[in-house]
């Protein structure tokens, strides 16, 4: 253990000084690979053109996010029902969820007196396809996934910090905000049996209480990016 942390700290010593050595290659495409949170466990991919029009420009996002809290363990599970999801998880079913985010950003690059560092701060639009499952197989009910199709705005501060000239170790600090949606549930099988639930119209508070779809979500992580 004592050799893996000396040679973590050597190799973190290691990239200070080449991030120190280099600046960062001015071309506007960037490619970027991060994991961290993002209401969950999260990684996602970014490709990002800069100063398109002076310091403006756009980013794409797509980011899949494991929700470990996908369904409110205090609701029961069933609308109408009396039997809580925590009940059921106490009897061995299994509870999981998952999101799958696409962001369309306009960015707007910081100026910067520091070499190696640059910095820039996005906001747009948000598409999140989310999905909440509980697996009652152990009990013989088959698994049912609620799924909402939401969308949002988000907005946060991105930076770099050059490694190479082409690469940049990457940090990203945001905040996002989804909208209610629709429900639709599968009751799994060949056919995947369902049904829907609308806003404003009967079941939908059951299911809105029993499940945990996104609304506020913050957002922190690292990463690397690529100037081609």
């Amino acid at each position: 253990m004592k050799n893996y942390v000396v040679l973590t700290i050597a190799a973190a010593a290691l990239a200070t000084a080449n991030a120190q050595t280099y600046t960062p290659n001015l071309n506007n495409v960037e490619l970027g690979l991060t994991g961290g949170y993002q209401g969950g466990l999260s990684g996602g991919l970014t490709l990002r053109a800069g100063n398109v029009a002076g310091p403006l420009g756009f980013r794409i996002g797509v980011d899949y996010t494991n929700v470990s809290d996908a369904l409110n363990d205090n609701a029961a599970f069933l609308p109408g029902g009396n039997v809580t999801v925590a009940q059921r998880k106490a009897a061995g079913d299994k509870e999981s969820g998952n999101s799958t985010t696409v962001a369309l950003d306009a960015t707007y690059d910081l100026p910067s007196t520091v070499a190696g560092v640059n910095a820039y701060v996005y906001g747009g639009g948000r598409y999140n396809n989310f999905s909440a499952t509980l697996d009652q197989t152990s009990s013989g009910s088959g698994k049912v996934t609620y799924s909402t199709s939401q969308f949002g705005l988000g907005a946060g501060v991105a930076a770099g910090y050059a490694l190479t000239g082409n690469l940049s170790l990457t940090g990203d600090l945001g905040l996002d905000y989804y909208f209610p949606s629709d429900f639709s549930t599968n009751t799994g099988g060949v056919n995947g049996t369902g049904d829907t639930f609308k806003r404003g119209q009967g079941g939908y508070d059951d299911v809105n209480t029993l499940v945990n779809q996104p609304t506020t979500s913050f957002k922190a992580k690292l990463g690397l990016a690529y100037r081609f």
